[in-house]
Protein backbone atom coordinates (compact mmCIF):
# COMPACT_ATOMS: atom_id res chain seq x y z
CA UNK A 1 0.00 0.00 0.00
CA UNK A 2 1.51 3.36 -0.98
CA UNK A 3 1.35 6.19 1.55
CA UNK A 4 0.08 9.59 0.42
CA UNK A 5 0.56 12.70 2.57
CA UNK A 6 -2.12 15.42 2.44
CA UNK A 7 -1.15 18.84 3.81
CA UNK A 8 -4.12 21.02 4.88
CA UNK A 9 -4.69 24.72 4.25
CA UNK A 10 -5.03 27.72 6.50
CA UNK A 11 -8.42 26.84 8.01
CA UNK A 12 -6.63 24.08 9.94
CA UNK A 13 -5.53 26.01 13.00
CA UNK A 14 -6.32 26.71 16.65
CA UNK A 15 -4.77 28.58 19.61
CA UNK A 16 -1.61 27.13 21.15
CA UNK A 17 -0.88 24.89 18.19
CA UNK A 18 2.85 25.53 17.68
CA UNK A 19 3.89 25.38 21.35
CA UNK A 20 1.99 22.10 21.68
CA UNK A 21 3.80 20.57 18.72
CA UNK A 22 7.18 21.94 19.81
CA UNK A 23 6.75 20.09 23.12
CA UNK A 24 6.41 16.74 21.31
CA UNK A 25 10.02 16.50 20.10
CA UNK A 26 13.41 18.20 20.28
CA UNK A 27 13.44 18.53 16.48
CA UNK A 28 10.14 20.36 16.52
CA UNK A 29 11.39 22.70 19.24
CA UNK A 30 14.53 23.35 17.17
CA UNK A 31 12.40 23.99 14.08
CA UNK A 32 10.32 26.57 15.92
CA UNK A 33 13.51 28.27 17.09
CA UNK A 34 14.92 28.26 13.55
CA UNK A 35 11.71 29.67 12.11
CA UNK A 36 11.64 32.40 14.79
CA UNK A 37 15.16 33.49 13.90
CA UNK A 38 14.38 33.54 10.19
CA UNK A 39 11.18 35.55 10.65
CA UNK A 40 12.76 37.80 13.28
CA UNK A 41 10.32 37.29 16.14
CA UNK A 42 9.46 34.69 18.78
CA UNK A 43 6.85 32.48 17.10
CA UNK A 44 6.39 30.33 20.20
CA UNK A 45 5.40 33.43 22.14
CA UNK A 46 3.21 34.78 19.35
CA UNK A 47 1.24 31.55 18.89
CA UNK A 48 0.67 30.88 22.58
CA UNK A 49 -2.86 29.75 23.45
CA UNK A 50 -3.82 32.95 25.28
CA UNK A 51 -2.85 35.38 22.51
CA UNK A 52 -6.10 36.58 20.88
CA UNK A 53 -4.08 38.20 18.06
CA UNK A 54 -2.20 35.03 17.09
CA UNK A 55 -4.09 34.69 13.82
CA UNK A 56 -5.29 38.27 13.34
CA UNK A 57 -3.25 38.80 10.16
CA UNK A 58 -3.30 36.48 7.19
CA UNK A 59 0.51 36.47 7.32
CA UNK A 60 0.33 34.93 10.78
CA UNK A 61 -2.31 32.42 9.70
CA UNK A 62 -0.15 31.21 6.82
CA UNK A 63 3.08 31.07 8.83
CA UNK A 64 1.44 29.25 11.73
CA UNK A 65 -0.20 26.55 9.64
CA UNK A 66 2.85 26.08 7.38
CA UNK A 67 5.16 25.54 10.37
CA UNK A 68 2.63 23.28 12.11
CA UNK A 69 2.26 21.11 9.01
CA UNK A 70 6.03 20.74 8.80
CA UNK A 71 6.23 19.76 12.47
CA UNK A 72 3.75 16.97 11.87
CA UNK A 73 5.83 15.90 8.85
CA UNK A 74 8.98 15.79 10.96
CA UNK A 75 7.28 13.55 13.53
CA UNK A 76 6.38 11.09 10.77
CA UNK A 77 9.77 11.12 9.08
CA UNK A 78 11.66 10.89 12.37
CA UNK A 79 9.67 7.72 13.05
CA UNK A 80 10.73 6.30 9.68
CA UNK A 81 7.42 6.91 7.91
CA UNK A 82 7.44 8.70 4.57
CA UNK A 83 5.17 8.85 1.52
CA UNK A 84 5.46 7.87 -2.11
CA UNK A 85 3.28 10.83 -3.10
CA UNK A 86 2.01 14.03 -1.51
CA UNK A 87 -0.21 17.00 -2.21
CA UNK A 88 -1.46 20.05 -0.35
CA UNK A 89 -4.66 22.06 -0.30
CA UNK A 90 -4.04 25.77 -0.99
CA UNK A 91 -1.40 26.86 1.56
CA UNK A 92 -0.60 23.17 2.10
CA UNK A 93 0.93 23.10 -1.38
CA UNK A 94 3.95 24.86 0.13
CA UNK A 95 4.46 21.97 2.56
CA UNK A 96 4.10 19.65 -0.42
CA UNK A 97 6.89 21.55 -2.20
CA UNK A 98 9.19 21.05 0.79
CA UNK A 99 8.27 17.39 1.13
CA UNK A 100 9.05 16.57 -2.50
CA UNK A 101 12.35 18.45 -2.38
CA UNK A 102 11.45 21.34 -4.68
CA UNK A 103 12.29 23.89 -1.97
CA UNK A 104 14.19 23.90 1.31
CA UNK A 105 12.15 24.66 4.43
CA UNK A 106 13.90 27.99 5.08
CA UNK A 107 13.21 29.38 1.61
CA UNK A 108 9.62 28.12 1.64
CA UNK A 109 9.04 29.75 5.05
CA UNK A 110 10.13 33.15 3.77
CA UNK A 111 7.98 32.68 0.65
CA UNK A 112 4.95 31.90 2.81
CA UNK A 113 5.57 35.08 4.80
CA UNK A 114 5.73 37.07 1.55
CA UNK A 115 2.57 35.32 0.34
CA UNK A 116 0.75 36.27 3.53
CA UNK A 117 1.91 39.87 3.31
CA UNK A 118 0.64 40.06 -0.28
CA UNK A 119 -2.73 38.68 0.86
CA UNK A 120 -2.95 41.21 3.70
CA UNK A 121 -2.30 44.03 1.24
CA UNK A 122 -4.82 42.72 -1.30
CA UNK A 123 -8.49 43.53 -1.97
CA UNK A 124 -11.00 42.87 0.80
CA UNK A 125 -13.70 40.23 0.67
CA UNK A 126 -14.83 37.05 2.39
CA UNK A 127 -15.12 33.28 1.98
CA UNK A 128 -17.64 30.65 3.07
CA UNK A 129 -17.69 26.87 3.09
CA UNK A 130 -20.89 25.28 1.78
CA UNK A 131 -22.07 21.74 2.62
CA UNK A 132 -23.83 19.64 1.45
CA UNK A 133 -24.42 20.91 -2.06
CA UNK A 134 -23.25 19.77 -5.47
CA UNK A 135 -21.35 22.09 -7.76
CA UNK A 136 -24.03 22.72 -10.42
CA UNK A 137 -26.69 23.58 -7.84
CA UNK A 138 -24.35 25.95 -6.00
CA UNK A 139 -23.45 27.67 -9.26
CA UNK A 140 -27.13 28.59 -9.70
CA UNK A 141 -27.06 30.29 -6.28
CA UNK A 142 -23.86 32.16 -7.18
CA UNK A 143 -25.44 33.39 -10.41
CA UNK A 144 -28.37 34.80 -8.44
CA UNK A 145 -26.06 36.67 -6.06
CA UNK A 146 -23.79 38.25 -8.65
CA UNK A 147 -26.04 41.26 -9.22
CA UNK A 148 -24.61 42.83 -6.04
CA UNK A 149 -20.94 41.92 -6.48
CA UNK A 150 -18.34 39.43 -7.63
CA UNK A 151 -18.69 35.90 -6.25
CA UNK A 152 -17.04 32.66 -7.37
CA UNK A 153 -16.75 29.01 -6.39
CA UNK A 154 -13.07 28.72 -5.60
CA UNK A 155 -12.46 25.46 -3.73
CA UNK A 156 -13.93 22.35 -5.32
CA UNK A 157 -13.18 20.16 -2.33
CA UNK A 158 -15.52 17.19 -2.68
CA UNK A 159 -18.73 16.30 -4.52
CA UNK A 160 -20.78 17.99 -1.80
CA UNK A 161 -18.41 20.56 -0.24
CA UNK A 162 -17.36 23.77 -1.98
CA UNK A 163 -16.02 27.19 -0.96
CA UNK A 164 -17.33 30.58 -2.11
CA UNK A 165 -15.12 33.66 -2.34
CA UNK A 166 -15.69 37.24 -3.40
CA UNK A 167 -17.20 40.54 -2.35
CA UNK A 168 -19.01 40.47 0.99
CA UNK A 169 -22.35 41.78 -0.31
CA UNK A 170 -22.57 39.01 -2.91
CA UNK A 171 -21.49 36.36 -0.41
CA UNK A 172 -24.11 37.52 2.12
CA UNK A 173 -26.82 37.35 -0.54
CA UNK A 174 -25.74 33.82 -1.53
CA UNK A 175 -25.76 32.69 2.11
CA UNK A 176 -29.27 34.08 2.54
CA UNK A 177 -30.45 32.18 -0.55
CA UNK A 178 -28.81 28.98 0.70
CA UNK A 179 -30.55 29.28 4.06
CA UNK A 180 -33.93 30.27 2.66
CA UNK A 181 -34.22 27.96 -0.35
CA UNK A 182 -31.86 25.07 0.28
CA UNK A 183 -31.62 24.66 4.08
CA UNK A 184 -27.91 24.27 3.46
CA UNK A 185 -25.14 24.69 6.02
CA UNK A 186 -22.75 27.52 5.13
CA UNK A 187 -19.94 28.76 7.37
CA UNK A 188 -17.88 31.92 7.01
CA UNK A 189 -14.25 30.74 7.01
CA UNK A 190 -12.54 34.03 6.11
CA UNK A 191 -13.82 37.53 6.90
CA UNK A 192 -11.24 39.66 5.10
CA UNK A 193 -9.46 37.87 2.27
CA UNK A 194 -11.21 36.60 -0.93
CA UNK A 195 -8.58 33.97 -1.69
CA UNK A 196 -8.55 32.12 -5.03
CA UNK A 197 -11.05 34.52 -6.57
CA UNK A 198 -10.35 36.74 -9.58
CA UNK A 199 -10.38 39.70 -7.15
CA UNK A 200 -6.93 38.50 -6.15
CA UNK A 201 -5.39 38.82 -9.63
CA UNK A 202 -3.27 41.84 -8.52
CA UNK A 203 -2.00 39.78 -5.57
CA UNK A 204 -1.04 36.97 -7.94
CA UNK A 205 0.92 39.41 -10.10
CA UNK A 206 2.78 40.81 -7.09
CA UNK A 207 3.62 37.35 -5.80
CA UNK A 208 4.87 36.16 -9.21
CA UNK A 209 7.77 38.61 -9.09
CA UNK A 210 8.84 37.19 -5.73
CA UNK A 211 8.48 33.60 -6.91
CA UNK A 212 10.85 34.25 -9.80
CA UNK A 213 13.64 34.79 -7.25
CA UNK A 214 13.28 31.37 -5.60
CA UNK A 215 15.71 28.53 -6.24
CA UNK A 216 13.34 25.70 -7.15
CA UNK A 217 15.14 22.36 -7.41
CA UNK A 218 14.40 19.10 -9.15
CA UNK A 219 11.88 17.27 -6.94
CA UNK A 220 12.43 13.70 -5.73
CA UNK A 221 8.68 13.07 -6.10
CA UNK A 222 6.16 14.48 -8.61
CA UNK A 223 4.79 17.98 -8.21
CA UNK A 224 0.99 17.98 -7.77
CA UNK A 225 -0.30 21.57 -8.21
CA UNK A 226 -3.79 22.61 -7.11
CA UNK A 227 -4.21 24.50 -10.36
CA UNK A 228 -4.09 21.43 -12.59
CA UNK A 229 -4.88 18.37 -10.47
CA UNK A 230 -2.19 16.63 -12.53
CA UNK A 231 1.19 15.17 -11.62
CA UNK A 232 4.24 16.87 -13.08
CA UNK A 233 7.33 14.65 -12.92
CA UNK A 234 9.91 17.24 -13.97
CA UNK A 235 8.54 20.77 -13.52
CA UNK A 236 10.51 23.72 -14.80
CA UNK A 237 11.08 26.92 -12.84
CA UNK A 238 8.70 28.73 -15.18
CA UNK A 239 6.00 26.18 -14.38
CA UNK A 240 6.50 26.61 -10.64
CA UNK A 241 6.26 30.40 -10.93
CA UNK A 242 3.19 30.34 -13.17
CA UNK A 243 1.30 27.68 -11.22
CA UNK A 244 2.05 29.07 -7.76
CA UNK A 245 1.18 32.63 -8.75
CA UNK A 246 -2.00 31.84 -10.71
CA UNK A 247 -2.98 29.57 -7.79
CA UNK A 248 -3.59 32.76 -5.78
CA UNK A 249 -6.50 33.91 -7.95
CA UNK A 250 -7.84 30.64 -9.38
CA UNK A 251 -9.83 27.69 -7.99
CA UNK A 252 -8.34 24.86 -5.95
CA UNK A 253 -9.11 21.53 -7.62
CA UNK A 254 -8.91 19.34 -4.54
CA UNK A 255 -11.71 16.93 -5.47
CA UNK A 256 -10.09 16.26 -8.85
CA UNK A 257 -6.69 15.83 -7.20
CA UNK A 258 -7.93 13.17 -4.79
CA UNK A 259 -9.72 11.41 -7.65
CA UNK A 260 -6.43 11.29 -9.58
CA UNK A 261 -4.57 9.89 -6.57
CA UNK A 262 -7.10 7.14 -5.97
CA UNK A 263 -7.49 6.30 -9.66
CA UNK A 264 -3.75 5.60 -9.79
CA UNK A 265 -3.43 4.16 -6.28
CA UNK A 266 -6.79 2.70 -5.16
CA UNK A 267 -5.08 0.94 -2.24
CA UNK A 268 -3.34 4.10 -0.96
CA UNK A 269 -3.19 5.06 2.71
CA UNK A 270 -4.07 8.77 2.87
CA UNK A 271 -2.55 10.58 5.86
CA UNK A 272 -3.52 14.14 6.74
CA UNK A 273 -0.28 15.77 7.89
CA UNK A 274 -1.35 18.86 9.79
CA UNK A 275 -3.73 20.27 12.42
CA UNK A 276 -7.35 19.19 12.82
CA UNK A 277 -8.96 16.73 10.39
CA UNK A 278 -10.46 18.82 7.59
CA UNK A 279 -9.09 16.77 4.68
CA UNK A 280 -9.82 13.51 6.48
CA UNK A 281 -13.47 14.53 6.90
CA UNK A 282 -13.88 15.61 3.26
CA UNK A 283 -13.43 12.04 2.04
CA UNK A 284 -16.76 10.64 3.15
CA UNK A 285 -18.63 7.42 2.36
CA UNK A 286 -20.56 9.01 -0.48
CA UNK A 287 -17.34 9.93 -2.27
CA UNK A 288 -14.70 7.23 -1.78
CA UNK A 289 -16.12 4.44 0.34
CA UNK A 290 -13.67 2.13 2.08
CA UNK A 291 -10.57 4.28 1.54
CA UNK A 292 -7.76 3.95 4.09
CA UNK A 293 -7.39 7.38 5.67
CA UNK A 294 -5.77 8.70 8.84
CA UNK A 295 -5.31 12.07 10.52
CA UNK A 296 -2.36 13.14 12.69
CA UNK A 297 -3.93 15.61 15.11
CA UNK A 298 -5.94 15.14 18.28
CA UNK A 299 -7.30 17.70 20.72
CA UNK A 300 -6.77 15.38 23.68
CA UNK A 301 -3.40 13.57 23.67
CA UNK A 302 -1.67 14.36 20.41
CA UNK A 303 1.47 12.36 21.25
CA UNK A 304 -0.48 9.18 21.98
CA UNK A 305 -2.66 9.70 18.90
CA UNK A 306 0.39 10.10 16.64
CA UNK A 307 1.93 6.93 18.08
CA UNK A 308 -1.28 5.11 17.20
CA UNK A 309 -1.25 6.54 13.67
CA UNK A 310 2.34 5.39 13.17
CA UNK A 311 1.35 1.87 14.21
CA UNK A 312 -1.59 1.90 11.81
CA UNK A 313 0.52 3.13 8.87
CA UNK A 314 3.16 0.47 9.49
CA UNK A 315 0.52 -2.24 9.76
CA UNK A 316 -1.24 -1.18 6.56
CA UNK A 317 1.93 -0.86 4.51
CA UNK A 318 3.29 -4.19 5.78
CA UNK A 319 0.14 -6.06 4.80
Amino acid sequence: MPVVFMFPGQSSRYPGLLPKLAALSERNAALLDTASKLIGRDLGEHYRADNPEAFARNTDVQLGVFVANHMFLQLLQDAGVDAQLSLGLSLGEWNHLVHIGALEFDEALMAVQERGAAYDAGPRGAMASVFPMELDELQEVVDQARDVGLLEIVNLNSPRQQVLSGERAALDKALAILERDHFCEATIIEKQVPMHSSLFAPVADRFASYLSQLSFGKPRLPYFPNRLAQLIAEPTKDQYVELLSSHVSNPVLWRASIDVVLANHPDAVLVEVGPKRVLFNLIDKKWHRGISKLHMDSVEDTGAHIAQVLEQVRAKTAA
